[in-house]
């Protein structure tokens, strides 16, 4: 696994000349099928010309990104257009006072610099950044302290069925695709969604995205069954691991009064229909 490095102050890995006008292009030329060819071989280009990792600028936040081994993270620092953008606009534009996300199975918090963007602006807003992977966790919150304008709250656990210590296997080509497993090198501590929330002092949760390899189900229906109207998320954006799921999980939302906003080539997004907003 690459090293962190949460020591040498930001700026440290600015990129070259070279890399600094492959990321302008790449951020620049938009997502159509060919845009995206562009920015696949533009990419490669910059990562053999670029350090381990990366100090930029985006979604108006300073972030330490990595170019190798976590496979959203690098297609978000050169393409961040093509990233979940219709996903994260519906929660962004939806932002107001007390607005309160959470973001399951964060990663570095792509989704939560970038829905940090839209709530910062608002008062009482708040984003919690699930992530139990203790290397990805290490740049979460490196790249949360040189924010301080932004409100989101890191948490180093992993949300599951129940609560309890889990064993947590992660291929090292991508740190983003960790599960749960017994052959796992990473012991994580877990809580159940409802636990969390009860925790936390969540009493309305404004948005919810939830990846998680195909775990999704063992946080939400435990979570369906248990919490009361008010806990329910207004918005949820699921990935679409229904290959994986034992349970017809979107029928099970559904049932909950969530109506399908839109399905993108990655996730479903919902919304509660006895919402406002």
């Amino acid at each position: 696994m690459i090293s962190v490095d949460n020591n040498s102050k930001f700026g440290f890995y600015k990129p070259n000349t070279l890399v600094s006008i492959i990321i302008l292009i790449t951020r620049s030329i938009g997502s159509t099928w060919l845009s995206k060819r562009i920015i696949f071989l533009l990419r490669r280009i910059a990562v053999i010309f670029s350090k381990k990792c990366i100090d930029t600028t985006l979604f108006n936040s300073n972030l330490r990104m990595y170019t190798k081994g976590n496979v959203s993270e690098k297609r978000a620092l050169f393409s961040p257009q093509i990233f979940e953008e219709e996903e994260r606009n519906f929660i962004a534009e939806r932002a107001e006072d007390n607005s309160i996300f959470i973001d399951i199975g964060a990663n570095i918090g792509l989704y939560s610099f970038s829905i940090a963007n839209a709530y910062k602006k608002y008062n009482n807003t708040k984003i919690y950044s699930i992530e139990p992977h203790p290397g990805l966790f290490k740049r979460l919150s490196f790249n949360v302290s040189l924010n301080k304008d932004i409100p989101i709250y890191p948490r180093e656990i992993a949300l599951m069925d129940k609560s309890g210590q889990f064993n947590l296997s992660t291929p090292e080509e991508n740190l983003g695709q960790g599960v749960i497993s017994k052959k796992g090198k990473n012991l994580v501590t877990a809580k159940n969604l409802l636990g969390f929330i009860n925790d936390e002092g969540i009493k309305k949760i404004s948005a919810m995205k939830i990846d998680v390899e195909g775990n999704e189900e063992k946080i939400i229906i435990p979570f369906l069954k248990d919490a009361n109207e008010e806990q329910l998320p207004t918005i949820i954006v699921i990935e679409n691991n229904q290959e994986l799921w034992k349970n017809d999980l979107i029928k099970l939302l559904e049932e909950k009064g969530y109506i399908i906003q839109k399905k993108t080539r990655m996730n479903y997004i919902l919304k509660l229909n006895n919402s406002n907003n």
